[in-house]
């Protein structure tokens, strides 16, 4: 019995000894947050002149520990306990500008937009941002278009398919800042046709905001030269059929051949001597209502004299080869007057120089 006693003594001793070694404490753990509220996270408008503005931030972590930043550099953010500082300064420029600004700590991360307005822009040709016609001869000429702007106009667009309009002065205008005045040149058109054509004003400043006008050019007048029959005369005209008065008898029945029926040893032409010498002109003709011998290759030669002659043009594609069919050429010019004018044929639809050809009617034109 005493055994026992001494055991269970021992026992609680021991336990006793255990229980009372055991450490005696709590732990905390304190979790690390930053949020930034939603009505904080409302993107942010600045006027032209620029501003500043608060996002607060609500966070126990350390202000060395959590990030602001902008991803512009006109946008600037300082951060301090509980909040971050927007600003921007005034925006020059004639575009709206955006950025971005971040908070984040860890995986937290939230994201603010920033918008500041441009300077209003306004550019105008001629007193209208679009829609000015300006409207010239048909002659070399040159033309001036009043610009209002307050921006940089560097560039002026005028299409590739337009390319009779240059671009040739730009002149600022004394005592007014905000106007110049942009002067242009005009090719001659040599057709009878008007052209015109759109020319867009653009600025650096905003690639964006643009102004247009449109050069019109007038269509060329040709005066028709009053041809008779005692100008007109071949190298070889045919005995038996096709004078050459036929050509300007208005009758497209009846026609100009050059000889078949005798043969030369050069290319055959029909020649005009005309009263004045002129320095340019068009020539129309209209083919004989039959399929044989149509010009499709002709030099035309000019002279001042009758005795030297000088190629005006070489005329190798484009002439028909159809019954009654006509053409008109393009105006081209001699760098001396002429007096004299020579159709001549290297080959027709049939065969090549020296071979025959005929031709209904005739026709020149020159500008006054």
């Amino acid at each position: 019995m005493k055994k026992n006693i001494l055991l269970f003594g021992l026992i609680g001793i021991l336990l006793s000894g255990v229980f009372s070694c055991a450490p005696d404490y709590e732990t905390e753990f304190e979790v690390k947050s930053l949020v930034v509220p939603d009505n904080s996270l409302a993107p942010i408008s600045f006027p032209l002149e620029g501003g500043e503005a608060q996002a607060l931030v609500e966070t126990n972590v350390e202000l060395a520990n959590w990030s602001a930043s902008s991803n512009a550099e006109w946008l600037s953010v300082s951060k301090k306990e509980g909040s971050v500082t927007i600003s921007a300064g005034s925006n020059n420029t004639y575009a709206p500008r955006i950025a971005r600004v971040t908070i984040e700590y860890g995986h937290q991360a939230y994201y603010i937009n920033v918008t500041q307005k441009g300077n209003t822009p306004f550019l105008l040709a001629d007193g209208l941002r679009n829609g000015a016609i300006k409207s010239v001869s048909a002659g070399k000429t040159t033309f001036s278009v009043l610009v209002k702007s307050n921006l940089n106009v560097d560039h002026f667009l005028i299409p590739d398919t337009a390319n009779f309009v240059h671009l040739d002065a730009i002149t600022a205008v004394e005592g007014k800042p905000d106007e110049k005045t942009v002067t242009f040149k005009v090719d001659q058109n040599m057709s009878r046709n008007a052209r015109s054509s759109t020319i867009t004003l653009q600025s650096s400043d905003n690639y964006d905001y643009t102004a247009s006008f449109v050069v019109v050019q007038s269509g060329i007048v040709f005066t028709e030269i009053p041809l008779r029959a005692d100008m007109l005369s071949s190298n070889a005209q045919e005995v038996y059929e096709g004078p050459s008065s036929n050509l300007l008898d208005g009758d497209p029945g009846t026609f100009f051949h050059s000889a078949w029926s005798f043969s030369i040893g050069e290319a055959h032409y029909i020649q005009v001597k005309l009263d004045e010498p002129i320095s340019g002109c068009i020539f129309w003709y209209k083919n004989r209502n039959n399929g044989n011998g149509k010009p499709t290759d002709v030099s035309i030669m000019v002279s001042a004299d009758g005795e030297t002659w000088s190629e005006m043009v070489h005329i190798t594609s484009g002439l028909p080869t159809g019954a009654s069919e006509t053409y008109e050429s393009n105006y081209y010019s001699s760098e001396t007057p002429f007096t004299y004018f020579r159709f001549v044929v290297n080959k027709t639809n049939d065969g090549v120089a020296p071979t025959f050809f005929n031709m209904a009617e005739l026709r020149m034109y020159y500008i006054q």
